[in-house]
């Protein structure tokens, strides 16, 4: 995940003025005045790839009303120098954010409600803007009891967010014709991407390739992996790249594992789950949610012992929506939906190598518990511009045996099914 240090401290422009205007806006109320405000990291170091997140507790009187209180998050970019700034500056996933938010999500709403479907995606936008700063300010889902998990879903759990997904996707099809911006969008996690990240892959891969050596009867693996190196990238960003031999094109959310996800939990089970962060949102093969969160949203035992059974279920739960919108176009079959997992099987090794250990370890276990309340040494750890505290965590976590025993089931099904090979 990458990671600036400045996202554990608010720009000086995170004001009480900033968020004055904000509540007089969202709430209709020009005699508002902020009493206190108070603004702490809305995420744990390195969570989210595309931007970094505050949360602002501000308490405000309003006509003559003094203990008024609220929470609100904070999307924005930071301003040191540094990769994830790099990535973010020209504001393109902000735009295709923008357009999530201000008119593909609503929409998406409107549907389900017109066919009597209450389900809720995500959280409420209350404000964005372009200048002077690129930042998004969201209601606060903790306040109505949703919450961060710190591990990848069990099989009960990738339900509810597969429907979800699965109306999404449904919806996204059955508009396109009255949102034809959707299939513009196309900034993707790979095509965003620097020079920096594309290195950070490739070391990646090249750390994968060492420690296959170092596990008994995977040392053969080794040089496979390694030569992955020089071009997995690249069938990587095909895939995301538009293709008329595609059978069928969803909007796909794009970055879809568990850390984009709150969850409302009573008495230990989960019983609902919202969306986050649609930065990332592209036009294209469905393949692209499903391997992702096959990967990034799924528990290894889950993914293992329910694959094709949760496919089944999203699928079942994409035609069920269809039905009810009133698609009049042809319905993808589930084999259509195989093969494009299938085809597209590359971004399956692509994960499997460069993200799943950061989604598989805790992050305790990465860089150890000083990372607990966001410290400075923890934030020294986890610096991407600090090359020899990276190697460290890197190696320990491709080392750590929760990836070890996913990658040592997954590389046997990537060699059989040709995916070794580019």
């Amino acid at each position: 995940m990458a990671f600036n240090k400045d996202e554990m401290h608010a720009p000086v422009w995170l004001n009480e003025r900033f968020f004055e205007t904000i509540l007089k806006q969202s709430e209709k109320d020009a005699s508002i005045v902020i009493t206190d405000c108070k603004i702490v990291p809305g995420s744990r170091l390195g969570d989210h790839f595309a931007s970094i997140i505050f949360r602002a507790n501000i308490a405000y009187q309003s006509r003559g009303t003094k203990n008024n209180e609220i929470s609100l998050i904070v999307k924005t970019i930071p301003e040191d120098d540094g990769v994830k700034r790099d990535l973010l500056k020209n504001g393109e996933v902000f735009e295709t954010e923008t357009i999530m938010y201000t008119t593909v999500v609503p929409e998406m709403h409107r549907l389900f409600r017109s066919v009597g479907d209450d389900t809720e995606l995500g959280p409420r936008l209350l404000y964005s803007s372009k200048e002077p700063n690129l930042v998004m300010v969201f209601e606060d889902l903790t306040k109505r009891n949703y919450d961060t998990k710190s591990n990848q879903l069990d099989l009960q759990e990738a339900k509810i967010a597969y429907s979800k997904l699965a109306k999404w996707h449904a919806a996204s099809m059955h508009l396109v014709n009255t949102i034809p911006i959707i299939t513009k969008l196309d900034k993707d996690i790979i095509t965003i991407s620097n020079d920096t990240f594309n290195k950070i892959w490739d070391n990646n891969i090249a750390i994968l390739a060492k420690v296959c050596r170092e596990w008994p009867g995977y040392e053969a693996y080794g040089d496979r992996v390694d030569n992955l190196r020089k071009g997995i990238c690249s069938k990587t960003k095909d895939i995301y790249k538009f293709s008329e031999s595609t059978l069928y094109n969803v909007l796909n959310h794009g970055d879809f594992h568990y850390k984009n996800m709150m969850y409302k939990i009573i008495e230990g089970k989960t019983q609902d789950i919202f969306l986050l962060d649609y930065q990332l949102s592209i036009w294209g093969t469905p393949a692209i949610d499903i391997i992702y969160s096959l990967y990034l949203m799924c528990s290894a035992e889950t993914r293992n012992n329910h694959r094709d059974e949760l496919i089944k279920f999203y699928y079942d739960e994409f035609v069920a929506s269809l039905n009810k919108f009133g698609y009049l176009g042809k319905i993808p079959s589930l084999i259509n939906l195989h093969v494009e997992i299938l085809k597209n099987g590359h971004l399956e090794v692509f994960l499997a190598s460069t993200f799943l250990p950061f989604m598989m370890v805790p992050t305790e276990e990465m860089v150890g518990e000083q990372m607990n309340k966001n410290s400075d040494e923890g934030i020294e750890l986890f610096d991407m511009n600090n090359p020899e505290k990276m190697a460290e965590m890197l190696l320990a976590s491709y080392r750590n045996p929760k990836y070890a025993a996913a990658m040592q089931k997954c590389l046997p099904v990537f060699l059989h099914k040709g995916l070794l090979d580019l």
